[in-house]
């Protein structure tokens, strides 16, 4: 069986799957805030041990724990 897609509908298929990649890596945007589990695969620790290590850089909104990538940085690169 072959099937022949346009153009347009292929182009359509590759940028929602792209999404669905950045949005499963945290990466959807550019901002630099992240949510604790963000951070912790960004710096390739578990959650765990941002909730308990209280010197990691982090900033609350509410119940929210967000951080940013460049204090991460400046912090992990110690």
């Amino acid at each position: 069986m072959n099937v022949e897609l346009p153009d347009s509908l292929i182009e359509a298929i590759a940028r929602r799957a792209a999404e669905i990649v950045l949005e499963q890596n945290g990466q959807q945007n550019d901002s630099p805030w992240m949510t604790r589990k963000q951070a912790a695969k960004y710096v390739g620790l578990p959650a765990s041990r941002f909730e308990k290590d209280r010197t990691i850089p982090c900033h609350r909104d509410g119940r929210r724990v967000l951080y940013r990538k460049d204090e991460l940085d400046a912090h992990f690169a110690g």
